[in-house]
């Protein structure tokens, strides 16, 4: 098979992830795909880059290649990997192994978004923040209850990962 091919062969592959479906054990209003997620992901890197010092490159392309490893295993939400680590241990495990039959030009970005660097910690602040938006975008349709703790929670998270990312903070960017 020509590389081509099998760039094509995986690039047709990722549309599965216009289908698979976020927060699927929970009711919402709006659904939202992976590949929804990740585009808004990605645009909240390229708005972060006046707010923090970071390679936009690298992280945008770390926004648009982290969650690619739900092509074949779904989404799990934060919420069951945080309250169940045995099932984020075998989740990890099992994108590992997924991410080693992708194209090579996309694992390296795969992998950086487990790292401390600058821009992996971005891709995290700008995932929290997009399930913020979300979140924030169901209750305004009326959605309460479990899209409250969702909100909530990446919140927190967003705090916690700004709190790491100080020391990349553009000094104008205080405001």
């Amino acid at each position: 098979m020509s590389k081509l091919d099998e760039i094509s062969r995986f690039f047709m592959s990722s549309y599965t992830l216009q289908h698979t479906k976020r927060y699927s054990m929970k009711p919402v209003l709006h659904p939202e795909s992976v590949a929804t997620h990740s585009y808004f992901v990605a645009l909240a890197v390229l708005l972060l880059r006046d707010v923090w010092m970071f390679d936009t490159n690298t992280a945008v392309k770390i926004a648009l290649c982290h969650d690619l490893a739900e092509m074949e295993i779904s989404d799990v939400n934060h919420y069951v990997k945080k309250r169940h680590p045995e099932v984020a241990q075998a989740l990890k495990k099992a994108e590992e192994t997924i991410i080693s039959t992708f194209p090579e030009s996309i694992q390296p970005y795969c992998h950086m978004y487990d790292h401390e660097s600058p821009e992996s910690l971005v891709v995290h602040y700008a995932d929290a923040l997009q399930c913020y938006q979300y979140a924030m975008n169901e209750m305004n349709l009326g959605n309460t209850g479990y899209m409250e703790e969702v909100f909530i929670n990446s919140k927190t998270r967003m705090d916690k990962i700004e709190e790491k990312l100080e020391k990349w903070r553009i000094k104008d960017a205080n405001n």
